[in-house]
């Protein structure tokens, strides 16, 4: 192989790989972490998993850790078949997480421009606004780490696409095959649906053209190969999708089970999908960062402005800057963000030139898509689009924060940006100069009519409200935001200014391309860089994170004296966190799919009850006997701080099982959950007889208890004088628990909405729940088939890339 035709790749991976130092220099060089949120939460909620792991060498399918118990499949499960962990190492280089994903992004966008046929070093151009965009980083430092990595993987899956439409199959299956399979390995399907719709609108212009030109056999083969190649994509990640699919009928993404919730069309609630919905202006951001003030709270500099009117107020330093670590510099319609997702002016500058540029067809897919994306992020705020797609498009409304089908045009707008500079080179001197001229004209014009208006603005945001009436603060907080917003106005518009002025002298001659294309290079990172390090900066780095998040307080200390099987309650928002369940058995815990009955469960009992709860404990009376709902939960502790005295042994919780002595015959959900108000859990069971056989004879004299405990084993011994119902304080889920009485199965039955039960015989008897789901096993082992034989087609297509030339 021509060293010169492999050099321009060295030389990306080099720049990708430095790049990556830079922004992550405190992992490689500094031994820190990066305190990402969700990696925390998600630390909490599968500590029990690795744990069991740890222990036995095994798979914990089951967790207690949250919620009261739920499959761990979406939390921290290994599958032995998932060979393309290794194929994702390798491509990464074996780089530490961030920085492997970002390196990735970088890569696949490379690769996909290479498929276009775009100079190989202008490509690298790309690949870094891709993986630089604040989009990406803003969703790193949250801790979105699978969000990212299914980003990362899209350019190449529709390099793969383009590439059988080019009518080069093998390079197409075996791209598009291993891409796929990465990016569904990647196991966040919302991405991956998003990718999808970007797939189907391109499939579309390309059947109009087989149309028109006659073409239908070719766009026939293109598709089998590609249905070839995902197939075997999704083989390799079938057990993912098996538990994701099955899962997902009984959590909050799956269907609504009681008329009163009309809000779910089958999936998720409404309001819940669109609670981080876009302002309609809110993509301006990706023209200029700070449209809409950056973050919900920043930090502002001591030499600001508002620092200034809080001095001419008689502020104290130490009381500035006090307050300026938090500022609510946000202004627009989401309830929160961690800041502006910026594309980059100069990459929407190009995105512009290619609009007047292009020739292609692909013009018109990319901006199709890129306007389907933003128009999608609206959500709530473009009710009668976005409410029609969520009720009727299928599969859409699995899915929440709508905001993030900017996906799609952080997708396509650089994508077309950088087919519009390769299309302008190839132009004739003097159009190319006017349509050159024009593109500048109009984004730099962009800005400056931003700058105007801004004059008009009032910057007001729905957080103003909260500071508490002080007018003369709101607007110094306004002041501060229109500066905010006119900086990066005139920023931008330097950046257009400078980028058009090289691409412009480049095409005329004046300088060359060699000379072009790395200062353009360098003026796209002096672009992004500084943005991305207002959000993903040192601040964010520091050593031993997670011991640091999870260090044992006083409290737990205190109520992990208990080893038995039991539950802890957190009274400080225990339905948005996992710390809890790091040390606990939790009721609450942080996962975007709770099991529907579950939230249910939360909605009509949990909530009230526990406000209920924190007003008798603060009158002093902890007799806390009529929390039915709390003490089925088996919740042996309520703990609502960290110091030893701020934990509440609950006497009254009703242990890991029991026996009742009257079962109350319901006929639907809406009645099984509206009984739960009317009895004591302790003596009453609640069974929808339209599901289940309805235990003929019930005795609550026997004695049940749990001799042994492991995520998805239970072993209960019971003696009890004659048959009754025992019901147990453990989630309901249908799809892979058994029971079995003395080695016997038994049918289990769903009890007080959520809970198990089971009909005992007289007499003493061993009772065994075991979780042991086919999608899990059967899964595993077709994965390892099929990932055998993708990494088969992956060293087959190399070794060929590399026989070809010497046969030509």
């Amino acid at each position: 192989m021509n060293i010169k035709n492999i050099a321009p790749h060295i030389i990306a991976v080099v720049v990708f790989i430095t790049i990556n130092l830079i922004m992550y220099w405190p992992i490689f060089m500094e031994n820190k972490g990066l305190n990402q949120n969700d990696i925390l939460q998600g630390a909490g909620a599968n500590q029990e998993i690795v744990e069991y792991r740890d222990k036995t060498g095994e798979e914990a399918l089951w967790t207690n850790g949250m919620f009261s118990g739920m499959p761990a499949y979406l939390i921290n499960v290994h599958w032995s078949g998932e060979l393309t962990y290794y194929i994702q190492k390798a491509v990464s280089l074996w780089l530490p997480s961030p920085a492997s994903h970002t390196f990735v992004a970088m890569l696949s966008f490379y690769i996909l421009l290479l498929v276009f046929r775009v100079n190989p070093y202008l490509a690298i151009g790309g690949g870094l606004v891709y993986g630089l965009n604040t989009f990406f980083l803003i969703s790193v430092e949250a801790g979105h780490i699978w969000k990212v990595a299914a980003i990362s993987w899209m350019p190449a899956v529709l390099g793969g696409i383009i590439l059988a439409f080019r009518k080069n199959y093998l390079s197409a299956f075996v791209l598009t095959s291993v891409a796929m399979a990465l990016e569904l390995r990647s196991n966040h399907l919302q991405i991956t649906y998003y990718l999808l719709l970007v797939v189907l609108i391109f499939g579309l212009f390309q059947l109009i053209s087989a149309i028109r030109n006659k073409t239908l056999a070719d766009f026939g083969k293109a598709i089998g190969v590609l249905v070839v190649a995902v197939l075997l994509a999704v083989s390799t990640n079938i057990g993912k999708i098996w538990t994701a699919y099955e899962y997902g009928q009984f959590s909050i993404r799956g269907p609504a089970e009681l008329t009163s919730n009309t809000e779910s069309s089958g999936g998720l609630d409404r309001d819940y999908a669109f609670a981080w919905s876009n302002g309609i202006w809110e993509p301006f951001t990706f023209l200029i960062p700070n449209f809409y003030g950056g973050a919900s709270q920043e930090e502002v500099s001591m030499d600001s402005e508002l620092a200034n009117g809080l001095r001419a107020r008689g502020a104290g330093s130490g009381q500035i800057k006090s307050y300026l670590k938090n500022i609510p510099t946000y202004w627009g319609d989401q309830p929160f963000t961690s800041g502006p997702y910026y594309m980059g002016a100069i990459v929407v500058f190009l995105f512009i030139l290619g609009i007047i540029v292009g020739k292609s067809s692909y013009k018109w897919w990319l901006i199709t898509a890129s306007a389907l994306g933003i128009v999608l992020s609206w959500g709530s705020n473009f009710e009668a689009f976005n409410y029609f797609m969520f009720d009727y498009f299928p599969g859409y409304n699995k899915f929440r924060s709508v905001s993030m089908t900017v996906a799609i045009p952080f997708l396509c707008m650089p994508l077309l940006g950088f087919l519009g500079i390769k299309e302008l080179m190839e132009e004739k001197e003097f159009a190319a100069r006017k349509k050159l001229i024009s593109s500048i004209a109009i984004a730099a014009g962009l800005c400056v009519f931003m700058v105007l208006i801004s004059f008009m603005i009032g910057f007001r945001g729905a957080v103003d409200a909260q500071l508490g009436g002080q007018e003369w603060l709101v607007e110094l907080i306004r002041e501060h935001r229109a500066s905010m917003f006119r900086t990066d106005a005139f920023r931008s518009l330097f950046f257009i200014i400078v980028a058009g002025a090289i691409l412009y002298f480049w095409k005329m001659g004046k300088i060359q391309q060699k000379v072009a294309i790395p200062v353009f290079l360098l003026v796209l990172l002096v672009d992004l860089i500084p943005v991305d390090k207002r959000y993903l900066n040192d601040k964010n780095f520091q050593r031993d994170v997670k011991g640091s998040f999870f260090q044992k307080t006083e409290a737990d200390k205190k109520i992990l004296q208990d080893d038995s099987h039991y539950r802890v309650l957190n009274l400080s928002n225990p339905f948005n966190e996992a710390k809890t369940s790091y040390y606990h058995s939790s009721l609450g815990g942080y996962h975007g799919a709770k099991m529907r009955r579950y939230q249910d469960l939360i909605t009509y009992y949990l909530q009230s009850e526990m406000n209920q709860m924190v007003e008798k404990l603060r009158s002093g009376n902890t007799d806390l006997s009529e929390f039915g709902v709390i003490n089925m939960l088996n919740t042996k502790y309520i703990k609502f701080g960290n110091q030893a005295g701020q934990v509440i042994q609950n006497n009254n919780h009703l242990g890991n099982a029991w026996f009742v002595n009257e079962v109350v015959a319901v006929n639907n959900p809406d009645e099984e959950i509206e009984t739960l108000w009317v009895i004591n859990p302790e003596e009453k069971a609640v069974i929808n007889q339209n599901r289940f056989d309805i235990p003929k004879s019930t005795s609550s004299s026997g004695r049940i208890s749990l001799e042994s405990y492991s995520p998805n084993e239970l072993v209960y011994s019971s003696n009890n004088n004659a048959a009754g119902l025992a019901v147990f304080s453990e989630i309901y889920y249908p799809k892979g628990w058994k029971a079995y009485i003395d080695g016997q199965e038994a049918q289990i039955l769903q009890a007080n909405y959520v809970l198990r039960a089971l009909e005992i015989p007289a007499g003493t008897h061993q009772i065994r729940f075991e979780f042991k789901p086919a999608a899990y096993y059967t899964g595993n082992t077709i994965m390892w088939v099929g990932s055998i034989i993708l990494i088969i087609v992956l060293i087959g297509g190399i070794a060929y890339s590399f026989i070809k030339p010497k046969e030509a």
